[in-house]
């Protein structure tokens, strides 16, 4: 049974220079929504983690679920969720992971 979920320390930065560079381009209050929906889409893997892609191609064990520009890969453990990057999509997963 999985308690709970967890961000590395890319993973948390991810979410920090997610922030501020659509706080920067578009406003306060469009990067609160932002990291709102993110963090939804975070609790909803913490609920139900079987709902992301398996992403075996980039390395064993990883998931990875899309939410608007970004991607929130993953690693299921026996009592958390490992979330361990948020890139957006145009990057080279395999450079980042």
């Amino acid at each position: 049974m999985i308690y709970n979920y967890k961000l590395t320390n890319e993973a948390d930065k991810d979410l920090s220079n997610i922030f501020d560079y659509t706080e920067n381009e578009f406003g306060f209050n469009q990067a609160v929504k932002y990291l709102t929906d993110l963090k939804i889409v975070l609790l909803k893997i913490y609920k139900n983690s079987e709902i992301g892609k398996n992403r075996k191609d980039l390395r064993k064990g990883l998931f990875s679920i899309p939410e608007q520009s970004h991607i929130i890969f993953y690693l299921k453990e026996k009592e958390a969720i490992i979330i361990t990057r948020i890139l957006h999509s145009s990057r080279d997963f395999q450079k980042f992971l």
